[in-house]
């Protein structure tokens, strides 16, 4: 079998992973298309740019950790045998609304990508994943992406959304992180963190194929918006944050952007990209 037939406890699955935030996305899984979704029709064409850089055949399993809402894991399932996990049992819910229950290639697992990952070594052709691995580990991760890659060798593949670094949403999240620290919190940012994984890989021999853009778009967005997807999480930053500490950096955050951007309801507009970054595990 391809999974693990180990039985999980996902309360202790939650201690392990006390250091990241993914069970704190059980809160907003109803609502995360409307505040971090894809472009829809953009999905296909990540899912279809990850099977070609991980030349994946018929029976080859694509692994995806932390799928979120399924918006990309939809396209792998139609195409190739798939396996997506996830801490939170919100998120995997609302994947599942979207394979539907007649999904004939995929499966979809309650399971702590800190903690040993449920599936056979030597299994696995494309290990994916869409800005999510910067909540975990990345030593750990390594270890096991080189454990579950096919003996026949195997592609790690990382998505990220990049943002102008004047655009309204970077901003915010530059001020933000700057404003965690403050206050003696050390969030997540994305890009290091997986600056830290990609070393720890090529340290072990994987090879780094470098980064592909597949998309771009054009989007308008005010200060506000920023704000209020955040007052919809029970943390910040990728991270545990106490309630009277977070509400009192949002309330900064309103009265910092009302004077940076002459308004908290100003929009403006500016080009994301949906960027990819493989790199090659050898046999």
């Amino acid at each position: 079998m391809l999974l693990s037939t180990e039985r999980r406890d996902p309360e202790s699955s939650s201690r392990r992973s006390n250091h990241t935030s993914w069970e704190l996305f059980d809160n907003q899984a109803t609502a995360f298309e409307q505040r971090a979704g894809l472009p829809e029709h953009y999905c296909r064409d990540i899912a279809n740019s990850v099977i070609e850089i991980g030349q994946v055949r018929p029976n080859d399993l694509i692994l995806e950790i932390g799928p979120g809402t399924g918006q990309i894991a939809e396209w792998f399932e139609r195409t190739s045998t798939y396996v997506g996990f996830d801490l939170s049992g919100g998120m995997l819910r609302e994947a599942q609304r979207r394979l539907g229950n007649t999904a004939r290639n995929g499966s979809l697992v309650q399971a702590d990508a800190n903690a040993s990952w449920p599936l056979a070594s030597g299994s696995t052709r494309v290990i994916f994943s869409s800005r999510a691995l910067h909540l975990l580990d990345h030593e750990h991760v390594a270890g096991e992406v080189f454990r579950v890659a096919s003996d026949e060798g195997a592609h790690l593949v990382l998505g990220r959304v990049q943002r102008d670094r004047e655009s309204v949403r970077a901003r915010m999240a530059k001020e933000m992180i700057g404003r965690l620290r403050q206050h003696g919190f050390e969030g997540r940012r994305g890009e290091q963190q997986n600056q830290k994984l990609i070393d720890s890989c090529c340290s072990r021999g994987a090879e780094d194929r470098g980064v592909k853009h597949v998309a771009r778009w054009r989007v308008t967005t005010s200060p506000r918006q920023s704000v209020e997807s955040w007052r919809c999480l029970s943390g910040l930053g990728g991270i545990k944050v106490p309630a009277n500490t977070r509400y009192e950096i949002l309330d900064e955050m309103e009265a910092w952007a009302e004077r940076e951007f002459g308004g908290l309801d100003r929009g403006i507009e500016s080009e994301e990209v949906y960027a990819i970054r493989s790199l090659r595990i050898p046999a």
